[in-house]
């Protein structure tokens, strides 16, 4: 990770005052594209280190999102000998190899250093609790505030993967604290940014808009070209969100632009779904399918079954407001057929829901009640009780519709 200094850093992006009387705003890193930006909150991959270079791009895309935010050596030094293959091997994702190197080595050769790439790949196996020791051991044995602020930032990284959410805010903000001191503006804009997250996750909106805005501004200056992108998808939400939509229209604008120039498939992808929902709200509907067919279209090269039935949806919602209500139920049924093939219940119930919202907007109240009554059905299988409890708020409110 490579230090550089922008400057003074100056407020250049609008003011963002989310609304208290919207709750979702705490859900925001997953409201357009949970894979794409939920990196920061998905569980770790397990991922096979037998061959490596037969890894799918998927799956490699998904890796390199979370190595981003996972430190790796001193900030701004050069890779000590000693580990020059274990870092090939950790770049090439065979994770297994860096773990039998870890088991030659002598105590006294795994240093602070090693015990941080260590952890990062006893973190992409799954192996969360043995990762967690890897970096407080790296934390211990650090011998300079680079070291100690990699190992606090990763700890507190892996914190909020668990959802202890307070937790991976103080050891991530006493990272920071360190990379402010130490002028490394690339750890700081990451930091920021994985905050920002996590104070949404919190409920704390104002925290987490300043954090996201902080970031891109480091971004941007530095330049961090990815974090400049993945950030540009962030704020775009939250404009979007607070309803500024020709504001986050240019955001989405700027991360597509970003993305495309770094080939990176699923950065392009959020930022189509974003300009879709924004032209949709816009009621530019064919605009809206444009953007969002090409997403379709990119998850499904990339065989992302789950973005891709995400896609469907938003299509189908695209269709169901323009008022071509037969198309829309075409497309709520392709993605149904997806989850029913991969026997995801939850994923069925929230169809169901969708569809029934068609019905709702074409006028047929009765098949909407029975599409959320087949919804509640699933949820139950399920086992989701809150959703259950949402499901029958919407299922009596439309019976008092149909009430003389």
């Amino acid at each position: 990770m490579q230090s550089g200094n922008p400057g003074c850093i100056t407020k250049r992006h609008p003011k963002i005052a989310p609304s208290k009387n919207k709750p979702y705003y705490r859900f925001i890193t997953v409201l357009f594209f949970c894979l794409t930006l939920a990196a920061l909150f998905t569980s770790a991959l397990l991922v096979s280190a037998a061959q490596p270079l037969e890894t799918p791009l998927l799956q490699k895309l998904q890796i390199l999102a979370i190595k981003r935010e996972l430190r790796v050596f001193r900030a701004g030094g050069t890779t000590p000998p000693l580990l020059s293959s274990i870092k090939d091997q950790y770049e090439q994702n065979n994770f297994k190899a860096v773990i039998r190197a870890f088991e030659t080595f002598s105590k006294k050769e795994k240093d602070s250093d090693f015990l941080l790439i260590y952890g990062n790949a006893l973190f992409f196996l799954g192996r969360s609790e043995e990762a967690v020791a890897a970096y407080q051991r790296s934390f211990q044995q650090a011998t300079s505030p680079d070291q100690q602020a990699a190992a606090m930032a990763n700890f507190g990284l892996m914190l909020s993967k668990q959802s202890q959410w307070k937790a991976a805010v103080q050891w991530i903000e006493r990272a920071l604290e360190i990379d402010r001191d130490q002028d490394n503006w690339v750890a700081q804009g990451i930091g920021l940014s994985v905050l920002g997250n996590i104070y949404f996750q919190m409920g704390d909106s104002d925290k987490g808009a300043a954090a996201h805005i902080e970031s891109l501004e480091i971004a941007e200056i530095v330049p961090v070209p990815w974090l400049e992108g993945r950030q540009s998808n962030f704020l775009a939400n939250l404009y979007y969100l607070d309803g500024i939509l020709h504001i986050a229209e240019d955001y989405f604008e700027k991360a597509l632009k970003v993305h495309r120039r770094l080939a990176d498939p699923l950065g392009e992808a959020a930022a189509l779904t974003g300009l879709g929902f924004v032209q949709k709200d816009k009621k530019i509907f064919d605009k809206a399918l444009a953007h969002q067919s090409e997403a379709l279209s990119i998850y499904r090269r990339l065989h992302d079954r789950a973005l891709e039935t995400k896609a469907l949806l938003n299509v189908a919602l695209i269709y169901r407001d323009k008022g071509d209500y037969k198309t829309a139920l075409d497309f709520g049924a392709q993605a149904f057929a997806i989850q029913e093939k991969q026997g995801n219940v939850r994923g069925m119930a929230e169809i169901e829901g969708t569809i029934g919202t068609i019905y709702q907007k074409r006028g047929d109240l009765s098949e909407a009640i029975r599409q959320l009554e087949k919804s509640r059905r699933l949820f139950q299988k399920a086992g989701a009780s809150q959703q259950i409890h949402i499901v029958d708020l919407r299922i009596q409110a439309l019976k008092d519709q149909l009430r003389p």
